[in-house]
């Protein structure tokens, strides 16, 4: 009752879009609220809930809201523009993922647009 479950994190690591070549680091505090993940940066939230080897990670700012379901084989993502309410389901083929406590990283196609992305975060309750 007098406890918290919330700790206070560091998040460090990428988004990286292999296709384009591109890559953006993360270097972010962090909250971490049992199996519950989030952070910002540039105005982007970012949310991860885990289950198992089940992760979902959403990223919100105040144009969209971008859903992803990511399994072992296969994933789904779901992009929704707040401005017109239109949303576009997207199909998404896993090529890697490993999932712990500490540490996420997924390697995956959007089958749409044919970019493959690399996305990792590692956590440490060192700030």
């Amino acid at each position: 009752m007098f406890g918290s479950d919330i700790i206070r994190v560091k998040i460090k690591g990428f988004l990286r879009n292999v296709t384009e070549n591109s890559i953006m680091n993360f270097n972010e505090n962090g909250i971490r609220n049992k199996q519950k993940i989030s952070f910002n940066k540039d105005d982007v939230k970012y949310n991860f809930k885990f289950y198992n080897k089940d992760v979902v990670m959403i990223r919100e700012n105040e144009d969209y809201i971008n859903t992803f379901l990511f399994k072992e084989k296969n994933a789904t993502s779901n992009y929704l523009l707040k401005d017109n309410c239109y949303s576009l389901d997207m199909e998404i083929d896993v090529k890697e993922i490993t999932v712990n406590d500490d540490f996420f990283y997924v390697k995956y196609l959007v089958k749409e647009t044919s970019c493959m992305y690399e996305f990792r975060i590692e956590v440490s309750s060192n700030l």
